[in-house]
């Protein structure tokens, strides 16, 4: 009972020297609601509400990895990017897939950034995936999506940097769904020559070996994303055009037809494996979403 009467007592000379200490003036930490302007609505509306997607163009630190050299997207990049990004990525999505599909998958977080992100051996990141709960995308300062009053051959090199940004948009989002659940183990048997040393290669080597890209080369992860991506980035026309004309030539230049049709039956197996991985595991017929993104970029272009 004394033990009981000394904390108590404890206690009250504790809250009581408390209470006389003197006011420390008001906290510095600003627990104020942020105003927010247009983008920040904007972005509420379309991206925060429907799919709780927090999307982060303001600069901050915390987010991107200080070695590097980096600056902030430009405010008037934000909600065209986005737009796009709804219209050529998401929304195909999530027709083709379920809006709770999405809702489950799509990162929750996406960071953007203006500038380029050089690596050390000079090539340039794109975007990146953590996690899969954040998607980071860089160089958006150099994508402009008003294609108006331009000829047929400005509209084509004005839609590449769109090609390329939306194709690392499917790249990552690859990531995320073969991390999820995995693709068959069969995958990495397709083809041998995984390396470390891929920017050694041309696109056209690669092809040659049966690797869509030279980035493919990297490992089988980035193999299998890589043929996701090039795939959703083309039409089906296109897309078989570009395997149709794969070519191995041998030493003396001429063109080995084995070897090439090897190649072609090797990227083509790696389609067929994709195809039956999106159908069965996430219900998703990867001819159907890539006729209707080509329907969406063919109006972008026109």
């Amino acid at each position: 009972m004394k033990k009981y009467i000394c904390f108590l007592m404890l206690g009250v000379l504790f809250f009581s020297s408390c209470s006389s200490d003197e006011d420390l003036g008001e906290s510095l930490i600003d627990t104020s609601t942020p105003e927010l302007n247009e983008v920040d609505e904007w972005i509420r509306e379309n991206y925060t509400y429907p799919y709780n997607v927090e999307v982060k163009y303001k600069w901050d630190n915390s987010e991107l990895d200080n070695t590097k050299i980096l600056t902030p997207t430009t405010l008037d990049r934000v909600i065209p990017f986005l737009e796009k990004m709804k219209e050529i990525w998401v929304d195909p999505y999530a027709r083709n897939g379920g809006e709770d599909f999405m809702k489950a998958y799509i990162p929750k977080q996406m960071v953007l950034v203006g500038s380029h992100n050089y690596e050390d051996n000079g090539g340039i990141v794109l975007g990146q995936a953590e996690g899969g709960r954040k998607i980071t995308i860089f160089d958006l300062n150099y994508i402009d999506f008003d294609l108006s009053g331009l000829n047929s051959w400005e509209k084509r090199r004005a839609m590449e940097p769109i090609l390329r940004v939306f194709k690392t948009m499917h790249h990552e989002f690859g990531h995320i769904l073969h991390q999820t659940i995995a693709y068959p183990v069969e995958y990495k048997k397709l083809t041998t020559g995984y390396t470390s040393n891929w920017m050694n290669f041309s696109n056209s080597e690669a092809r040659g070996m049966g690797f869509i890209t030279a980035y493919s080369l990297l490992n089988p992860d980035e193999d299998f994303v890589e043929m996701l991506s090039e795939f959703l980035t083309r039409s089906n026309e296109d897309w078989n055009e570009l395997i149709d004309k794969i070519k191995v030539y041998d030493e003396n230049y001429y063109t080995d037809e084995d070897a090439s049709k090897l190649a072609r039956i090797k990227i083509r197996e790696k389609e067929k494996m994709i195809a039956d991985y999106m159908l069965q595991i996430w219900k998703i017929d990867i001819y159907k979403l890539q006729a209707d993104i080509a329907e969406v970029l063919d109006g972008l272009s026109n």
